[in-house]
């Protein structure tokens, strides 16, 4: 039975690795039902975010821990200048204040945090020197 568990654990990922995937909409329930048409995919409500938001967790490769999610922007997330729809992905980093400040070295742009998310981890947004945006993230362990 142990094994067995162990078995279905999915590895931390190593720095480096994208470990998550985020579509942020302007219409979740259009969107949602976009996705499930095309590509088959199920959501699933998270309990990470409470009553802040409807954050719909998935996998894209229907296995049963979720890769990605989906979620409807809402404009007080991101100030004067909400982006437009976007995906975002996520990079594992070992420690995001260093990885931060090596991406500013490097001519990057902290665009956003770092910020907490509880159970999850700490992430940060940047944009690399020609304006590509992505985000990191040192994810809590297995423990969240």
């Amino acid at each position: 039975m142990v094994e067995e568990a162990a078995q279905q654990m999915q590895a931390m990922p190593s720095h480096g690795e994208f470990c998550w995937s985020e579509i942020a909409c302007g219409d979740l329930t259009k969107c949602r039902s976009f996705y499930e048409n095309v590509f088959g995919w199920q959501f699933k409500s998270s309990e990470n975010t409470g009553d802040e938001m409807q954050y719909l967790e998935f996998s894209s490769a229907g296995e049963d821990y979720p890769d990605a999610a989906l979620y409807e922007m809402d404009p007080k997330m991101f100030g004067d200048h909400p982006p437009p729809p976007h995906i975002n992905l996520y990079v594992s980093v070992d420690n995001i204040e260093e990885s931060i400040e090596k991406a500013k070295s490097l001519g990057g742009t902290i665009v956003f945090g770092p910020y907490d998310i509880p159970k999850v981890g700490r992430m940060a947004v940047i944009t690399d020197p020609a304006g590509a945006s992505i985000s990191m993230i040192t994810l809590s362990g297995p423990d969240m």
